[in-house]
């Protein structure tokens, strides 16, 4: 068998501390993604920025996104809608997460990915566990809007 690609540094302890209840099925999931994306440029990237991650960088991992999160359940208790600009702006932050800690996520594959919330239990259920029942249409219809509203800019600034 090969050796998996996506691996961090961190030891068995440090990964229940830091991840919680992904970290028992950390083999399974993480060889769903090899397979899944294994032969992508983001699938090398994120494997070689991850590698180089310690605890107190996942400690600020988990604590940034746990920020988005917040404003997620914020926005949906404020009853803004997904189109409006504080809801992509908070798409926009998801994205911006997963470019600096992962690897460089166009508005177009965020989109196919949020599909993920909608179809995929272990992706809807801590979303929704983190922030409100129906949190996953919200955040794929943000996101969409967001991708939008950026093909809108670039159109805007061509010549």
């Amino acid at each position: 068998m090969a050796k998996r690609k996506i691996q961090s540094p961190m030891s068995a302890g440090e990964k229940r501390q830091v991840w919680g209840e992904f970290a028992a099925g950390e083999a399974e999931y993480l060889g769903e993604v090899e397979q899944r994306w294994g032969g992508t440029s983001a699938y090398a990237q994120t494997a070689r920025r991850v590698a180089r991650y310690g605890k107190s960088d996942w400690q600020r991992i988990k604590q940034e996104y746990a920020g988005i999160e917040a404003r997620i359940r914020e926005l949906i208790d404020a009853g803004t809608a997904p189109h409006e600009a504080a809801a992509m702006d908070v798409a926009e932050a998801q994205r911006q997460h997963v470019c600096r800690w992962y690897y460089d996520m166009s508005h177009e594959f965020q989109v196919s990915k949020s599909d993920l919330y909608l179809l995929d239990p272990r992706y809807r259920e801590p979303l929704e566990d983190n922030t409100r029942p129906g949190a996953a249409e919200w955040l794929a219809a943000a996101i969409k809007a967001n991708a939008e509203r950026a093909e809108t800019d670039l159109t805007r600034h061509d010549p």
